[in-house]
């Protein structure tokens, strides 16, 4: 009797944890689905980033820039290097193109790293994760903002295409000295456009967003060629590029430049004035569009006329003297201002 009451209790706990299980187990399908439903009521979020405005002459040469102190120039994935994409998927995440914006693998292994070491020593953090945390969070270490990161990310995958996701990455990460993205970070570094990169010079770039002032050829060039030599070990080891590639790459030479393009853009200043007065009152747009909403404006200053114009002024009219003046040279044929000086000093 005293065996078959000891069995029916184990019976009883059995079932009972069995009820438990499938109760957990519903809550948790219950939980994603409800994460899923809000991410998906919630719609796409908003990837707009500040970015430059740049003002060119009749020749191509850019004459302006305004920002935020945030030097980004968006590029599509075509004017990026193929070096660069395949860099920064080797060495930031392996899996982009197979999971759903976690990599739980990944997270495991760095979750019983971290566990080993008793310290934070490995970095989980997916492309997608990396960039919802650019777009719209702080990088402290709250509950909070690691919640609200999952939830963004989560909205991200549901709304975008891999290519939105890449791209958009790639044009907000932070590369140091300034530089937002890699078309700003190449130029900065290298003094090319961000398609125009080597696999050594991709292999570099694509090891900076780790540590941007550690790992900044500019200031650390030793810790920028440990991180590129892992970066191309990486590459090689996934099939981007062969080991010749990686060796030949390896022992290349890298010119850095540590200038920023259009860093001293100070050409015709009453005329850059008069050209966004004309973008507000005219086409409408606002001076926060105007001053960082990338916009590419196209003028008919002729950079030889402007110079002209300038050293005359310069030259004709004495420092001590309180006269002012304005000049403006035109074209006859169309009427295209082709140079203007608004005043001795600006």
């Amino acid at each position: 009797m005293e065996l078959m009451a000891r069995m029916e209790k184990t019976k009883k706990y059995a079932r009972f944890a069995v009820v438990g299980a499938l109760a957990a187990m519903v809550l948790f399908m219950l939980g994603i689905m409800g994460v899923l439903i809000y991410a998906k009521v919630q719609g796409p979020p908003p990837l707009a980033v500040p970015q430059s405005t740049l003002i060119y002459s009749e020749d191509g040469s850019v004459i302006g820039e305004s920002n935020t102190g945030e030097k980004r120039y968006w590029v599509g994935l075509k004017e990026i290097s193929p070096a660069l994409i395949e860099a920064t998927i080797s060495i930031e995440d392996k899996s982009f193109y197979e999971h759903y914006g976690f990599d739980i693998k990944r997270m495991a292994g760095a979750a019983l790293a971290d566990v080993k070491a008793m310290s934070k020593v490995q970095g989980a953090s997916t492309i997608s994760q990396q960039y919802a945390r650019n777009l719209f969070l702080s990088h402290d270490k709250t509950w909070k903002r690691k919640i609200s990161e999952a939830l963004y990310t989560i909205r991200i995958e549901m709304n975008y295409s891999k290519k939105d996701i890449l791209e958009g990455y790639l044009n907000t990460i932070y590369y140091g000295h300034g530089a937002y993205g890699v078309q700003a970070a190449s130029q900065y570094y290298f003094g090319k456009d961000a398609n125009q990169l080597s696999v050594s010079e991709a292999a570099m770039l694509a090891g900076i967003p780790k540590a941007p002032s550690y790992y900044s050829p500019v200031t650390h060039m030793d810790n920028a060629k440990k991180r590129q030599e892992l970066i191309l070990q990486s590459m090689t080891e996934d099939g981007f590029i062969s080991k010749e590639q990686q060796a030949v790459s390896k022992a290349a030479q890298i010119r850095i430049t540590g200038e920023h393009a259009h860093e001293k853009v100070e050409t015709a200043p009453y005329f850059q004035d008069v050209v966004k007065s004309i973008l507000r009152s005219d086409l409408g747009i606002e001076e926060r569009t105007i001053e960082m909403g990338g916009l590419k404006v196209y003028t008919t200053l002729n950079p030889n006329h402007q110079k002209v114009a300038e050293k005359v002024v310069k030259e004709q009219i004495s420092e001590e003297s309180d006269i002012q003046l304005g000049f403006v040279s035109m074209n006859p044929k169309n009427g295209y201002v082709t140079a203007l000086v608004g005043g001795r000093n600006y």
